[in-house]
């Protein structure tokens, strides 16, 4: 688990189901550093491969999206953050958008959308499918408990 899902847990909350973010979501830094590398020595010019893995990297290490029996958490990005912290009550919807790549190597941008038209989109989960329907189990337990 994430520190920023860690660090926004209150008294009494449990993460009940974590995305992960898809290394495939980050192939293609990893091909522009190939191509960089194949076309231009590497003793002269390693600064632009290493940026493309590096940024990879922060891609997969700053992205978390989780929720909780109480709410949705969700984060993106290390220096421009995109965050998310949403009571369960509050949800209206668990969105997709997922791309020709990102339905072949099963990732995709899970867009949470709260009531007021709060909205944040947390890009590259891995099998973004059945993190919305894990979430969408969760809000229908707890339903059937309140009502």
């Amino acid at each position: 688990m994430g520190n920023y899902v860690q660090g926004s847990l209150i008294s009494g909350e449990k993460v009940e189901v974590e995305a992960s973010v898809s290394w495939a979501s980050q192939l293609w830094w990893f091909v522009f550093a190939a191509i960089f590398i194949s076309q231009v020595p590497p003793i002269y010019f390693i600064v632009p491969p290493m940026l493309f893995i590096a940024t990879a990297v922060l891609n997969v290490l700053t992205t978390e999206l989780a929720v909780t029996n109480k709410k949705v958490i969700g984060k993106a990005g290390f220096i421009r953050r995109t965050s998310i912290d949403l009571q369960l009550s509050k949800l209206e919807s668990i969105v997709l958008d997922q791309g020709v790549i990102g339905r072949i190597f099963n990732f995709g941008t899970v867009v949470v959308r709260g009531t007021g038209g709060n909205e944040v989109g947390i890009p590259y989960i891995k099998s973004p499918l059945e993190f919305r329907r894990s979430v969408m189990s969760i809000v229908d337990q707890q339903t059937a408990h309140s009502s």
